[in-house]
């Protein structure tokens, strides 16, 4: 009985001892002094909607130090918090690297589609289906949609992933649509370097506006968008070339299985 009781004393004594050391490793980690913040942007190298020194003056003004302070001094979670504020930033993971660094990963919406709607308002939507605003310091070079774009999502706390789920939403929302269209447009290596426009007619037909070729190609809406592109990749690589590249003025893609064109007149 004794035996077991001292073999109890000595667990708990090695576990006290185990937990001190912790505590002490712990505590000398968190003074340890960081020197320095080490930024790294990600996402398409062609975007620069924010640089290093942003990325760091925006935590400055929020009084959160990353220079020559102990670690025990920086909030990760408020530093984390502060970033993810700024709307070309998808993503911040901020951490003390095993050397004392202390280490901020962003990683940059990236748009697909800007918009300019009916009230002359200016957009971004990006990959992910996000609204996001014109940012200053940068313009992306991506498509443009004008024409008759009366949505007014981008003022609500929403995105094209919600809209399109919502049918009451959705049949009211271009946007969608355009997301749709511009989408699929990136899949095609060809297509994507012809098509630079995109208009919305009264009727809410959709056209796409080619830096070569015909005046305009109308797609009508997102329905059956694989097969329509289909067509048209077809048209560019196998029609143009043979009937001349200034020989349309229009092409219709609305009715399946069928490529309308109009001719131009001399």
């Amino acid at each position: 009985m004794k035996k077991k009781i001292v073999r109890v004393i000595l667990q708990c004594l090695v576990l006290v001892a185990v937990a001190g050391l912790f505590g002490f490793v712990n505590s000398r980690r968190l003074n340890a002094i960081v020197s320095d913040a080490q930024v790294e942007i990600s996402g398409d190298s062609s975007v620069h909607f924010i640089s290093e020194d942003e990325v760091l003056q925006m935590l400055t003004d929020k009084g959160i130090p990353h220079k020559n302070v102990e670690k025990g001094d920086i909030n990760l979670l408020d530093a984390e918090a502060v970033l993810k504020q700024h709307p070309a930033i998808l993503s911040a993971d901020v951490y003390f690297t095993v050397d004392d660094h202390f280490r901020i990963d962003i990683h940059q919406r990236e748009p697909v589609l800007r918009i300019i709607d009916v009230l002359g308002e200016s957009y971004y939507i990006d990959g992910e289906g996000n609204f996001m605003p014109l940012i200053e310091r940068y313009t992306a070079r991506v498509p443009v949609a004008t024409g008759y774009i009366t949505d007014r999502f981008h003022h609500l706390n929403t995105n094209i992933a919600s809209i399109m789920k919502n049918d009451s939403l959705a049949g009211i929302a271009i946007t969608d649509d355009l997301y749709q269209v511009v989408m699929a447009i990136n899949k095609d290596t060809f297509l994507n370097a012809q098509i630079d426009q995109i208009y919305v007619r009264a009727d809410r037909d959709i056209e796409l506006i080619p830096r070569l070729g015909p005046q305009s190609i109308l797609i009508g809406d997102a329905t059956g968008l694989d097969d329509k592109l289909e067509r048209l990749h077809l048209f560019f690589t196998k029609g143009l070339p043979q009937a001349g590249w200034n020989a349309y003025g229009t092409v219709n893609l609305k009715f399946n299985n069928q490529i309308i064109c109009t001719k131009n007149t001399p």
